[in-house]
């Protein structure tokens, strides 16, 4: 093993905004183990194949960002992405210089390969992440890597209480962007089926769900690409031309027959129609994390909600896109109408708010606990407010009929969103 060292500025402080959903930095489906050791940095990680040797093995970026890369004496020949929001990801000891130097990469976009370089004992890949410039434990496909002290009190940056943390192994979910979806519904016992069609199956890191005319339309993110499939042409995925989508920010709406995608690109909203030919337009709703947006419409008005900075903004289509704080804190948000009340679900440290435009955003707690903060999908089905989550691994679902009692669905996955079509609740998992 080794001891690297490249040194990433913090640049100004700041309060880092919502993590990005990163997956592990390998092809789908690859196992890889993950381990640190005394004298390595807390929360360092340093992996190796466990199907074979390690050397030549390809590199793909954990989340899009923008890349930039070198030589380090340590580090050998490295790459840092810096995903925005005060977030970044250091990929070290690379077999050769970063296939990519400069610019914007997708998550998923190969970056080079593992090596030796730099002060290296054997061929793995050194894995960092840094929050406002200070080193914090990974995260893979929405779950903790577990690699968190490595057993010395005079490492940091915060000196984790030893021991040192067990090796793991762990499973790429990073499907060139995306993973397979699947479709579950409450009329066939929450019965999971890969969404797939003649175009091969349906994959993607993000999904937006809406239905018209009683066809179910799927929308999917997959390498920065948005594409549609449509339950009544077999769900043949079809590229809409939408290009740079970044993150897991998707949103999608139908309003009166106008079929509308919404995803971030840069930090800013962007808006495309299925009536202007899916050009994607910038809203000029900037400032946006990239891990959540949600999006209604109420009177013919279309209502954007954003994390800008931790907290959820609104902005809509009568008021220029002017883009105001609810004061509402949260890391992913959800929004329903009921009636001419808009109401929001918002997940912060793990726990679910709601927040109603009738009761001044008053943020109440519904007893719901321990989920991701990652992802929320809400519905309105009659009245009845529904709101997913995901914990465990599960797609868990609370109502507001039975006192928002989280209960598991038994559906699988990292992200979810959901619709509803003549009284079924449909969730799409990935």
């Amino acid at each position: 093993m080794l001891l690297a060292v490249l040194a990433v500025g913090a640049g100004p402080a700041r309060a880092a905004g919502p993590m990005p959903f990163f997956q592990l930095p390998f092809p789908c489906g690859e196992t890889w183990r993950l381990a640190t050791y005394a004298g390595h940095d807390d929360y360092d990680i340093d992996m190796t194949f466990t199907g074979g040797g390690s050397n030549g093995r390809m590199i793909l970026a954990a989340a899009g960002g923008t890349i930039s890369a070198g030589w380090s004496g340590g580090g050998g020949n490295y790459a840092v992405i810096d995903h925005g929001g005060g977030w970044r990801t250091t990929y070290m000891h690379m077999l050769q210089p970063a296939t990519r130097s400069s610019g914007w990469v997708d998550g998923g976009t190969p970056i080079g390969w593992v090596g030796s370089t730099g002060n290296s004992t054997g061929p793995h890949l050194h894995y960092e992440v840094t929050r406002d410039g200070v080193k914090t434990e990974a995260y893979f496909n929405g779950s903790a890597s577990g690699i968190t002290s490595d057993g010395s009190a005079n490492t940091g940056p915060i000196w984790v209480n030893g021991p040192v943390s067990p090796a793991r192994n762990a499973t790429s979910a990073n499907c060139n962007g995306g993973q397979q979806v699947y479709e579950a519904h409450s009329a066939n016992g929450w019965r999971m089926l890969p969404v797939s069609g003649g175009y091969g199956p349906v994959t993607g890191s993000a999904t937006a769900a809406i239905q018209l005319n009683g066809v179910k339309i799927l929308y999917s993110v997959k390498g920065g690409q948005i594409f549609e499939a449509a339950s009544n042409a077999g769900w043949n995925n079809l590229h809409t031309g939408i290009n740079g989508a970044q993150g897991t920010a998707l949103a999608a709406l139908n309003l009166n027959g106008e079929k509308l995608i919404y995803s971030v690109v840069g930090g800013y909203v962007h808006e495309a129609s299925s009536n202007n030919g899916w050009r994607n337009l910038n809203t000029g709703i900037g400032g946006v994390g990239n891990s959540s947006i949600s999006v209604i419409g109420l009177n013919g008005v279309k209502y954007i909600y954003s994390i800008v900075g931790g907290y959820v903004h609104e902005a809509h289509s009568a008021n220029g896109w002017r883009n105001l704080n609810t004061g509402v804190p949260g890391s992913a948000v959800a929004a329903i109408t009921v009636g001419t009340t808009k109401i929001l679900y918002v997940v912060n440290g793990g726990s679910v708010y709601e927040a109603a435009s009738n009761a001044g955003w008053a943020n109440v707690w519904t007893g719901i606990s321990g989920v991701s903060s990652a992802t929320i999908a809400a519905a309105n089905l009659n009245g009845e407010k529904l709101i997913y989550t995901m914990a465990g691994g599960y797609v868990h679902e609370a109502s507001s009929n039975n006192g928002w009692r989280n209960l598991n669905s038994g559906v699988t996955g990292s992200r979810t969103s959901v619709l509803a079509l003549n009284g079924v609740k449909y969730l799409y998992s990935n």
